[in-house]
């Protein structure tokens, strides 16, 4: 095999993917700086915020992903330093053999290798279709329908043929600039609370209490401009559209066996879709709580 044959395999893998790995990596060190800020500041007022994802899906995914995007990362990386080392030219002068008979602007075809070309593009093709495929029980999960009863979640508690053992809340969250409201539709208040309020920083925020081990769909709006709740300890979030209607699906976790005790864990609800002035203020804690 010519040399420039595996240069041009090293071309392909790096423009494939060493874009996806950059960004995996500037994603992970943003969510990482954004986390050790919240627990650090969380720490020293006291407040017990707990800042990781905890949904077991997203996380495995997650792994998942990194593992791959480490595996061809590797590859591709240790594949440049042996062809540079192995490779490079080894003239002492500026008198060198054109082997191939390169000439600029013109693709050397006597030197094609159908091989080569179908590896890859068939193997990053069957990458791709697993990945695709692996990722298909968290976007059932989180695109679930409301209707179906095979469903993680169940039907709706309290209709006609629901599941006690699986079954889902509704609540309603609507937001405007710079603030959450947050509706339990009438659930027990050890299921669903809304009434109170906490310093955050020095401004006071809605506080919701979710039920541990409940699932519940939440159903949001907005009053003004896009807003997207993003719930940082559960993995998920989902945009806010004024005129329109959308929906979440969220299942508090607790990290601790005791759930925190009486005073239950807490996470915070932020906003990640710009909205003006405060944008970076509106935030309202969540309470997660199994008793």
């Amino acid at each position: 095999m010519e040399v420039h044959q595996y240069n041009a395999i090293l071309i392909f893998f790096v423009e494939k993917f060493s874009a996806e790995i950059i960004l995996i990596s500037q994603l992970t060190d943003s969510f990482t700086s954004t986390t050790n800020a919240y627990q650090q500041e969380s720490k020293r007022r006291g407040r017990g915020l707990t800042m990781s994802i905890a949904s077991a899906t997203f996380d495995g995914l997650w792994n998942h992903y990194e593992m791959w995007s480490a595996i061809v990362g590797g590859f591709t990386f240790l594949w440049l330093a042996h062809h540079s080392l192995v490779y490079r030219s080894k003239d002492v002068d500026d008198d060198w053999e054109d082997v191939d008979g390169i000439k600029v602007g013109v693709f050397p075809k006597h030197n094609d290798d159908i091989k080569l070309e179908l590896a890859w593009t068939i193997v990053p093709f069957i990458l791709i279709v697993w990945l695709t495929y692996y990722s298909w029980g968290p976007i059932n999960e989180v695109w679930a329908s409301p209707d179906d009863p095979d469903s993680m979640y169940g039907l709706e508690c309290g209709t006609e043929g629901h599941d006690p053992n699986k079954c889902y809340h509704t609540i309603g969250i609507t937001a405007q600039q710079w603030f959450w409201s947050f509706d339990c539709n009438g659930l027990d208040a050890d299921i669903c609370d809304s009434s109170e309020y906490q310093d955050l920083n020095g401004t006071m925020v809605p506080v919701l209490k979710l039920k541990q081990g409940e699932y519940f769909l939440a159903n949001m709006t907005s009053e003004d401009v896009t807003h997207a709740p993003w719930f940082v300890k559960f993995g998920v979030k989902e945009d806010a559209v004024p005129g329109l209607h959308s929906a979440l699906w969220i299942a508090p976790t607790c990290e601790t066996a005791n759930c925190g005790g009486d005073e239950g864990e807490s996470t915070l609800l932020l906003c990640t879709e710009y909205c003006g002035d405060d944008h970076a203020y509106m935030a309202a804690i969540v309470n997660v709580h199994n008793n």
